[in-house]
């Protein structure tokens, strides 16, 4: 049987416990974590938090997966209509390529309209598809993750984005 990648839900802010206890247990898992400056009363400090809240991928067959979801912290694994909700492949490795970080360059040579579908043509994220967006007055492509309703927001070169041609013209 074909192993695949799944989505396990956690309780609140167990993510990375419930991810040290699926490494123990030999799962093939993936954190996804980015750092973000957390200000306090006092001092400012580089935390490393995960990309999904609540979130823990495991690459395992799916008879394999019912014992994943026994660890302590973990609450189920992602459902589609009852049944565990693999993750396509492409779809891991554009979370694996935005982990590396594409460089985020300023957008200027290209012109694209608020909510707009492109195609990123160049660099790491290559072949991903998603809506062009501006966010906090930076200009940045969305990319969603379709089984879990998730949005990244990723600076690309306008270089390497183009508008997606839907439809017969």
């Amino acid at each position: 049987m074909k192993t695949n990648w799944f989505a396990l839900y956690t309780r609140p802010r167990f993510e990375k416990k419930v991810f040290d206890k699926l490494k123990k247990a030999g799962f093939d898992a993936l954190l996804p974590l980015h750092t973000v400056v957390r200000q306090w009363s006092d001092r400012k400090k580089k935390v490393e938090v995960p990309l999904f809240n609540s979130y823990v991928f495991i690459c395992v067959k799916k008879n394999d997966l019912y014992q994943a979801v026994q660890i302590e912290g973990v609450v189920t694994s992602v459902q589609f209509n009852g049944e565990p909700a693999p993750i396509r492949e492409d779809q891991m490795e554009m979370i694996r390529k935005i982990l590396i970080g594409p460089d985020a360059f300023e957008v200027k040579e290209k012109k694209f309209s608020k909510g707009e579908p492109v195609r990123i043509v160049n660099g790491p994220l290559k072949g991903n598809k998603g809506r062009w967006v501006n966010w906090r007055g930076k200009k940045r492509v969305a990319l969603e993750i379709e089984q879990l309703k998730h949005t990244f927001l990723v600076e690309v070169p306008a270089v390497f984005v183009e508008k997606e041609r839907t439809g017969v013209s």
